[in-house]
This record gives structure tokens, C-alpha cells and sequence, in this order.
């Protein structure tokens, strides 16, 4: 997950460079006959919570999510980017948009939330809803991810909801566990860190959950900071986590439970 404040920078940075005109499919944003577009934007979309890019996709495709709640998502075709479709109205601003193969399967699925805590999954194919959350079932969602935390074949939504992690079966979207304890996260990252061939769930405030059994196997007496990502750094096999706040990057050797070459 990208940091929350680049994710509000970023829809009103989309708000007045492509939704002018982007609300029919033929809507089209600025010709260009540079294919390197494409790359161009899926970098931007590393960069920004409410911007996503379908990973390797022949059609280009990327999404973003407004402050109006709506999600648009564009395609690349004939040099120039179209936009193919726009979800209803959210009612509130779009908080993070991202694709997933939650059914490992090679086509991957829209999920997007608002600031009100609601979600919808939708397939990329054809647009059809997967699963909209209940209205009010959940008041906010801090921090959202996917990933293999137990032993069926399809992934897992993982997220926080007023404090609490939440997992959810990627098929059905049915609850499979919810933590008892709060844990106020506001990133999360699932991998296995201490080369034990399984993998963790990592909580930025410092918690690091076995993903199978969700019971917690460290507690760090710091935050590891704002922003995830799970790299082999060293190449010794397992996963470090880099940690970056406003100002700061640090480096975590989970499985030995301490900063890196510290």
C-alpha cells in the first residue's frame, strides 16, 4: 500500500489532468503516439493510493479513483489513452484503488474503497460487481492489501477497520477472522520474512501475525513506519521490510527482530 497523503495528492492531481472528458468510452485524453506512455503512467501508479495498474497487461489498463467517489478506468489504444468505463458514484472520495488475481487465475479484479468504509470488487472484464460491502458494515478502512493467509487456492482480502484487522475469503467475501486486538495500522504487508516457508502478515505499528494461525509472533517496541514493502535486499532468501516515514527509510531483519546493519 502507498502512503495516504500521496493517495489525496494524487486524485486531484487525475481530477483536472484526466477526467475532463473522461466520462463516456470516447472520451480520449491527449493523443501520443509514445507506446512508453504506458510504462510512464504504471510508474505513476506505483506511486499513489488512488491510481492502479493492471500488471502486464497488453491493453494498458489503469484505474484512479476521484474525490467525487467515482473509479474510471482507462486503456491504451492507437497512441492515446480512452476511458472504457466509470463506476457509480462512492457518494465520497475514493481512498485507495488496486487490482488483484483473487483467484489466481491470470484475470485480476478492481477493488476500491471510500472514506466511509466501503468497498467494491469489481471484475476488470466486464465491469459486473464481485461484492459492494454492506452500507455502514464498516465505518472506515484504513489500510487494505490481498494476499495467501490460509490453504485454499484464491487470496485474502486483508484490512483495517476501526483499529481491527479484518480477513475476508477472496471467493465468497465471507469473514474468516477479525482480531480481537486493535491494532491501529494504517499499511499492511503479507510474506515470509523469516525463512520459514510461510508467510506473515505485517502491521506498520509494529505487529508481525503468523498468516496462518493469526497468532502474534513479535511485537516491536517501535513502529516500523508509514509505508511498507517486502524486498529480499541481501538475496539470503528472505523477505526485509523497508519502512519509510516522512523524512526517514529504514530497513528490518524480521526474522533476527531488529534494524538492519544497525
Amino acid at each position: 500500500m502507498k502512503s495516504i497523503s500521496r493517495g489525496i495528492i494524487a486524485g486531484a492531481i487525475l481530477v483536472v489532468g484526466l477526467s475532463i472528458g473522461c466520462s463516456t468510452v470516447d472520451a480520449q485524453t491527449r493523443p501520443s503516439r509514445n507506446r512508453n506512455m504506458v510504462d510512464r503512467f504504471h510508474r505513476v501508479a506505483i506511486r499513489f493510493n488512488t491510481f492502479a495498474a493492471v500488471p502486464n497487461d497488453p491493453r494498458g489498463r489503469i484505474a484512479y479513483g476521484t474525490e467525487r467517489g467515482n473509479v474510471y478506468v482507462l486503456e491504451f489504444e492507437n497512441g492515446y489513452y480512452r476511458s472504457i468505463w466509470s463506476s457509480p458514484s462512492m457518494a465520497t472520495r475514493i481512498k485507495e484503488v488496486q487490482f488483484a488475481d483473487l483467484d489466481v487465475d491470470g484475470r485480476y479484479a478492481l477493488i476500491a474503497y471510500n472514506t466511509r468504509g466501503q468497498l467494491a470488487i469489481w471484475n476488470i472484464d466486464d465491469f459486473s460487481v464481485r461484492w459492494e460491502s454492506p452500507e455502514t458494515h464498516f465505518l472506515s478502512i484504513e489500510a487494505l492489501t490481498t494476499g495467501q493467509v490460509d490453504h485454499d487456492p484464491q487470496l485474502e482480502l486483508l484490512f483495517m477497520s476501526e483499529g481491527r484487522l479484518f480477513i475476508y475469503d477472496g471467493k465468497h467475501f465471507v469473514e474468516e477472522w477479525r482480531s480481537q486486538q486493535i491494532f491501529d495500522a494504517t499499511d499492511i504487508v503479507v510474506g515470509d520474512v523469516d525463512g520459514d516457508d510461510e508467510p506473515e502478515i505485517i502491521l506498520n505499528t509494529g505487529f508481525v501475525l503468523d498468516a496462518f494461525t493469526r497468532s502474534l509472533k513479535w511485537e516491536s517496541l517501535d513502529e516500523f513506519g508509514e509505508i511498507l514493502e517486502l524486498v529480499d535486499i541481501d538475496g539470503d532468501g528472505k523477505l526485509e521490510l523497508i519502512s519509510g516515514s516522512v523524512g526517514a527509510t529504514k530497513v528490518w531483519d524480521i526474522d533476527m527482530r531488529r534494524e538492519k546493519w544497525e
